[in-house]
């Protein structure tokens, strides 16, 4: 992408983020959004079809740096998955306002979303052998197991993130005492680091 582009599309993220923060993601709409961001109605369908479309590309963007980081990691998995969660963490806790409001009662897009996210980077870390669920169940192939426990653990992440969002000031140093106490003993999950250590290790 060349940077004009790129700056057109942070500005896109930017403003995206900003009403969405204000207000629920689908009463935002295409012109109020470009011009947030200083650009017009046609820039805006060069990056996504509907202001919900752009909202989630924004958020994911981070999430997808975040899942970047995890697969570059050297460290054990136990470690480098609780670095890494901690990470999204502090993105939910900076964009709370949206989250709170998208994923209330269990429903919109974004619980798809964060559900899709923590699936797939399960799923890479399964590919890669770094993780291995050691579950046998009779009659049943690994593959099946492994997709399975892929998708418990995600949409259980999303649901307690869900019940964290509900109070006024999340600390994300809470949420990981409780959530690795929760974990499965087939997930690896290391002790709880500092959250903000964490995140500067992230940000880099």
């Amino acid at each position: 992408m060349d940077p004009r582009s790129r700056r057109s599309r942070d500005r896109l993220f930017a403003a995206a983020l900003e009403l969405a923060a204000a207000q629920p993601i689908a009463a935002l709409t295409v012109t109020q959004i470009a011009e947030a961001a200083g650009v017009h109605r046609s820039t805006f369908y060069e990056y996504a079809a509907s202001p919900a479309a752009l909202v989630e590309q924004a958020l994911t963007g981070e999430l997808d740096e975040l899942r970047t980081a995890l697969l570059e990691d050297e460290s054990d998995a136990a470690t480098a998955v609780a670095t890494v969660t901690e990470g999204v963490l502090e993105h939910v806790a900076r964009n709370a306002s949206i989250y709170r409001r998208e994923l209330a009662d269990g429903g919109g897009s974004l619980h798809s979303m964060l559900s899709r996210h923590f699936r797939e980077t399960a799923r890479i870390l399964l590919t890669r052998a770094r993780v291995r669920i050691d579950i046998e169940v009779a009659g049943v192939p690994h593959a099946e197991i492994d997709e399975a426990a892929s998708r418990f653990l995600a949409d259980g992440t999303v649901g307690v993130i869900e019940g964290w969002l509900r109070h006024p000031e999340p600390e994300v140093g809470d949420f990981v005492r409780v959530y690795r106490a929760l974990l499965p003993a087939w997930w690896p999950h290391a002790g709880a680091t500092d959250p903000a250590r964490a995140a500067a290790s992230l940000r880099g």
